[in-house]
């Protein structure tokens, strides 16, 4: 008999706090139906009468144009490389992106590059000028990689695998300087060859 009772009470107990629980989500829901019936009226109204499709616009159009900002400047930092035509211009490029893969162009790479340069322009050739462009369009190449791909067409174009060949023998003489090649100029290299052969 006791433990009959016992067990009846046990049993009011769990159906007490059932009852108390269920009690207790009922009076929840409609407290968290009117916070968000609150949020979804002030959206509303911020859309209607806040402005708030001018200010969506706007920050939309922020996004816009500073993509189409970006978009811009990475077009005007490349014209340098695109405009390259000359063979010559495209391996100088290279052999100053081997030489910043290092970090800033010591005296004695800029004198590496500018003895290779020698070897494949004509003698009364303006090199000192054409050194300058090549710097310029190297720094403001978005990237080396980047760079490789835009000059590769023109270097397949332009040059017999011979001649491909010794692009690579130009690009190490200027990653020897100092110690031998840094694994980035390594890298910089490899891609470069792996590239120009391709639909070679």
């Amino acid at each position: 008999m006791l433990s009959r009772l016992k067990t009846v009470a046990s049993q009011w107990r769990l159906d007490h706090l059932a009852l108390h629980s269920a009690g207790r989500e009922n009076a929840i829901m409609p407290v968290i139906g009117a916070v968000v019936g609150t949020i979804m009226t002030g959206l509303l109204y911020w859309f209607m009468y806040g402005n708030g499709m001018q200010q969506i616009d706007r920050v939309l159009g922020d996004r816009r144009n500073h993509k189409l900002r970006l978009k811009s400047e990475a077009n005007f930092k490349a014209a340098p490389i695109r405009s390259i035509k000359n063979p010559a211009d495209a391996v100088g490029v290279l052999m100053q992106l081997v030489a910043l893969a290092r970090g800033t162009p010591t005296p004695e790479q800029e004198a590496a590059i500018e003895q290779q340069m020698r070897n494949v322009v004509e003698p009364d050739d303006d090199l000192a000028t054409r050194l300058v462009f090549i710097r310029h369009a190297a720094s403001q190449a978005a990237d080396a990689e980047t760079a490789i791909d835009q000059l590769a067409p023109l270097l397949r174009e332009k040059l017999t695998p011979s001649e491909r060949d010794d692009v690579e023998q130009m690009l190490e003489a200027v990653a020897v300087i100092h110690q031998g090649p840094t694994d980035r100029q390594e890298r910089l290299i490899a891609r470069t060859v792996r590239v120009l052969a391709e639909q070679a």
